[in-house]
């Protein structure tokens, strides 16, 4: 179901628990994850029971904190996993999407829009590198016309990360994929309009996610994803909703670490000169070779070479300024 409507002085509810902060008196404190964040308030969940929460711009959703009974943050508990990008208002400062998550589902349409392979590869990095697992999930398959359009998705079966095609217009998939997120807490991540909304509603047709009422305390009328929020479904399954992007950056990354994270590379580089050969130039590497024979797709390589330019470029333009 969706986020529930509560009021800014409703009474708190579940019991406190003592916390003493050095050189200062105990504070009464409880646990909540973070579910909602908006511009006027945050939503948290404390043993399941909706309470208001101070916003915090240290804070994503996701996260676990202690709060008082005013709901004013008093801790940040360290977190499990992130999914991060650099701030779009600000590249120096880093944008938690969503925290301590235990999958992401990067949702990918065929059509409208087309696949965007690059968008893909850059969310696999991001997702690596904050520890959570991944699948991807590939909506509108009733708009397919030919098996051979899902041959964009072959280097990624290639890496053994899980594809469930789904169709929010026929329910195609969408059981199979439901089974995949049980008990989990999975944030989706995408394109816009890519049906992430669409998806939520195809999984729990009560949760209205597009046209349901987020909170009272929050904004009233029409929901279109427009901030990440965090909804509860049967078999234990809780999911974030995030607005769809355009572009995703890669947050505080070395051109070294995007090389590490293409794993299509890893039975390779024993064969190359040089330890931290860039698999662009080198006499011998054994990378390329690979590519050359067919053993590395070409898909993927240029990825790579895409995605180390841009860092690379990234950190010309950070040295610069």
């Amino acid at each position: 179901m969706a986020a529930e409507d509560y009021e800014e002085d409703e009474p708190v509810r579940a019991p406190f628990r003592k916390r003493t902060a050095t050189g200062r008196a105990a504070v009464e404190t409880r646990k909540a994850q973070i579910s909602f964040i908006g511009p006027r308030g945050c939503q948290g969940l404390v043993d399941g029971e909706p309470v208001y929460i101070k916003p915090q711009s240290s804070i994503a959703i996701g996260d676990w904190v202690e709060i008082d009974s005013a709901g004013t943050i008093r801790a940040t508990l360290p977190r499990a996993t992130t999914l991060s990008r650099p701030d779009p208002l600000n590249h120096r400062n880093e944008r938690v999407i969503a925290a301590n998550v235990d999958l992401v589902v990067i949702v990918a349409a065929m059509r409208a829009p087309d696949l965007r392979p690059g968008l893909i590869d850059r969310y696999l990095i991001a997702i690596e590198r904050g520890g959570a697992d991944v699948i991807i999930c590939l909506t509108k398959i009733d708009r397919v016309e030919a098996e051979a359009e899902f041959n964009l998705l072959d280097p990624y079966r290639a890496l053994n990360i899980p594809i469930y095609p789904v169709s929010n217009k026929t329910g195609e998939g969408v059981e199979a994929l439901l089974n995949a997120l049980s008990g989990k807490l999975a944030v989706l991540v995408g394109h816009s309009g890519v049906g992430k909304s669409s998806l939520m509603n195809a999984f729990a047709p009560e949760s209205n996610a597009i046209t349901g009422e987020i909170s009272k305390l929050y904004q009233k009328g029409r929901h279109t994803t427009t901030s990440s929020t965090m909804y509860r479904l049967a078999r234990g399954i809780r999911i974030i909703d995030t607005p769809g992007v355009r572009e995703f950056g890669l947050w505080d990354i070395t051109v070294a670490e995007v090389e590490r994270t293409f794993h299509d590379f890893d039975a390779y580089r024993a064969a190359c000169q040089f330890g931290d050969c860039s698999h662009t130039h080198e006499p011998v590497c054994g990378v390329r070779d690979a590519l050359e024979e067919g053993r590395i797709p070409e898909q993927r390589y240029a990825a790579y070479l895409r995605i180390r330019d841009d860092v690379e470029a990234e950190h010309r333009k950070a040295y610069l300024t």
